[in-house]
């Protein structure tokens, strides 16, 4: 289950599809032929950032999925046993959310709040510790001295500005930062200042939740991690320039675990370029294959010098016998996201290089 802070982070399409009906059903009890329409949720979907890019604009508003898209996402979610269609006719579509959907939503919503609270208490213990760290320095003046360098506090703990002023802005309601008599103090300006109640608090927190602490370093970790997935989604295809292998790794690749699913599909399709590419059936594979097409007296030339031609060989050769025969047979843990987003590229170079002898090949045999 990959969530984060809301539905916005849930990675596919039937899910948020779930969690939008679900939520326009409310927790009313639903009759026999009761249920919510299909271009309700549709609707709603129109408007959920991300989850229709691609989808072209219609006067200025985002659209709605097509109704092949709605269908296939209600049939699958009806096969799992998430919702349930009562009544269903040419031009519109009731649905209801089964008591198993209705689960899996509370649970992400539960999760959503838990990593929500996780992310408050962090945020609220790091900016204690920094006003202590200035009460400490200067315990007479403190009060009047003490400032929070906002943009750098929130740059280098990876805080979000509105994130940070909730939680500042909380902390001064409960008591436990104070702000002086002046004119723009406070957690905007970051003019502000630990009381003893903040204090007290924090030697609370520090003395008995060191396995918590843990557990709210992880979610800082979790958070940088998130960002950084979210730049490589942006630059994959500027990475892999293979639309294919683009296509059928890059979900796997936004997974939370298992990347050697990712190692084993890219493998698949290298096989299966090379196998169609010198025109040969399936009994052909692996390690076997790449020596056939790419040997001595191969098909596919990638350079006219016999020594470079073997080095190439022996490199399509090498991930079928390293990589595609060790995935391909075995569960792998060790590999983590960086890994499979490295091997997908290394793949795509791989295809674009026997593409370009393809296209060789194809004008030596016009000449």
């Amino acid at each position: 289950m990959n969530v984060g802070n809301g539905p916005e982070d849930l990675s596919y399409f039937e899910d948020r599809f779930l969690y939008h009906l679900v939520d326009i059903a409310g927790d009313r009890p639903m009759g026999h032929l009761d249920g919510v329409l299909a271009e309700n949720v549709a609707a709603r979907l129109a408007s959920d950032t991300g989850v229709l890019e691609g989808l072209a604009e219609n006067d200025g508003e985002p659209a709605s999925p097509p109704r092949d898209v709605v269908s296939g996402t209600v049939k699958e979610l009806e096969t799992e046993g998430l919702l349930t269609v009562p009544v269903s006719d040419k031009m519109s579509q009731y649905l209801r959310p089964t008591k198993e959907g209705r689960r899996r939503v509370v649970q992400w919503r539960e999760e959503w709040n838990r990593q929500q609270n996780m992310q408050d208490r962090t945020v609220q213990r790091l900016i204690l510790q920094e006003l202590e760290r200035q009460w400490r320095a200067d315990p007479e003046m403190y009060k009047f001295g003490s400032i929070l360098d906002v943009e750098t506090f929130c740059e280098a703990n990876d805080i979000e500005h509105t994130v940070y002023l909730a939680n500042a802005h909380r902390l001064v309601d409960q008591g436990k930062v104070g702000t002086p008599s002046i004119a723009g103090a406070g957690p905007d300006s970051g003019f502000m200042h630990i009381t003893e109640s903040g204090r007290r608090s924090l030697e609370v927190v520090e003395s008995t939740s060191r396995p918590q602490r843990n557990e709210q370093e992880a979610w800082v970790q979790v958070a940088r991690l998130r960002r950084r997935l979210q730049i490589a989604e942006r630059d994959l295809p500027s990475l892999v320039a293979d639309q294919e292998l683009r296509q059928r790794c890059e979900d796997l690749l936004v997974a939370d675990a298992h990347y050697d699913r990712v190692i084993r599909e890219a493998c698949v399709i290298l096989e299966d370029r090379v196998r169609k590419a010198i025109g040969v059936g399936k009994s052909s594979y692996g390690v076997s294959l790449m020596e056939k097409a790419f040997g001595k007296d191969g098909l596919l030339k990638l350079s006219n010098e016999g020594p470079e031609q073997i080095g190439a060989m022996q490199i399509y050769r090498g991930v079928m016998a390293f990589f595609r025969n060790t995935a391909g047979h075995n569960l792998i843990d060790s590999y983590d996201q960086d890994d499979a987003l490295r091997f997908v590229v290394l793949v795509d170079l791989l295809l674009k290089t026997m593409d370009e002898a393809l296209i060789d090949l194809a004008k030596q045999s016009d000449a």
